[in-house]
């Protein structure tokens, strides 16, 4: 898997964000979209720490669980993702050097290797233990992959203002992200989301996806996703380095 190449872009990207003052002035959400993607697509490297609060059940009796997350991502393949599940409950981690990616799971103490040309298959593998949070930033980073997530499906967008998200002023725009199976175009998981993306520096501040269509009367399956991100950071090869622990006797 490899991610797009910064250089065929660099140079409209960074005409676009010396003009960012006046474009986050007059911004359609399209702009807006395009402007944060394509960001993304040109980052030598890349860094976060984030929530995934998830809510679900019956209205009257709502359960939450709150999980964290910390990511890491130098161009072309360097990648490393840490999922820690509610209560140190269970682990997920994606890590990869130039030649695979790996995956570790708690939950089975197996450690899954995925040579070049295979490292979309580890992150699709870590989506429903990771809760989705791996696909809500990977599939901008490597832009050329395919890969689905929340943020590749959202659209239908409307700029509803701006706000604050930890400090940070963020374009906020409402819409709707939908899942499609590429080979029926079959849509499903539709669900009305919400993404707060930083104006000044263009990355995702939150997002709220709201309970699906289609979801019987009565039941609540909501995420709100959190980053605290960095863009290029200086990260050395320690940072993508994992080893997993070894199982209890």
């Amino acid at each position: 898997m490899r991610a797009r190449s910064a250089s065929p872009i660099i140079g409209p990207l960074a005409l676009m964000l010396i003009c960012l003052p006046t474009l986050s002035a007059f911004a359609t959400e399209g702009d807006i979209l395009a402007l944060s993607r394509a960001t993304y697509a040109a980052l030598r490297s890349y860094a976060d720490t984030g929530t995934v609060d998830v809510e679900y059940g019956p209205a009257s009796a709502i359960i939450r669980e709150r999980h964290t997350f910390r990511t890491r991502y130098r161009a072309p393949r360097r990648f490393y993702f840490d999922f820690i599940k509610h209560q140190k409950a269970d682990r997920f981690v994606v890590w990869s050097d130039d030649e695979a990616f790996r995956t570790w799971w708690q939950t089975t103490g197996v450690e899954t290797t995925y040579p070049k040309g295979q490292g979309t298959v580890a992150i699709v593998t870590a989506t429903m233990p990771t809760q989705n949070a791996i696909a809500q930033i990977a599939p901008l980073l490597f832009s050329q992959a395919g890969l689905a997530g929340t943020l590749t499906e959202f659209g239908d967008a409307s700029v509803v203002g701006t706000e604050s998200v930890g400090g940070r002023s963020c374009h906020k725009l409402v819409g709707v992200a939908r899942s499609m199976y590429a080979a029926t175009q079959h849509v499903t998981n539709v669900r009305r989301t919400t993404v707060w993306i930083d104006i000044e520096t263009l990355l995702i501040r939150k997002v709220l996806e709201e309970t699906p269509q289609g979801t019987p009367p009565g039941l609540v399956s909501r995420v709100t996703t959190m980053f605290e991100a960095e863009a290029n950071p200086t990260l050395d090869d320690d940072r993508f380095r994992f080893v997993p622990p070894s199982p209890p006797r």
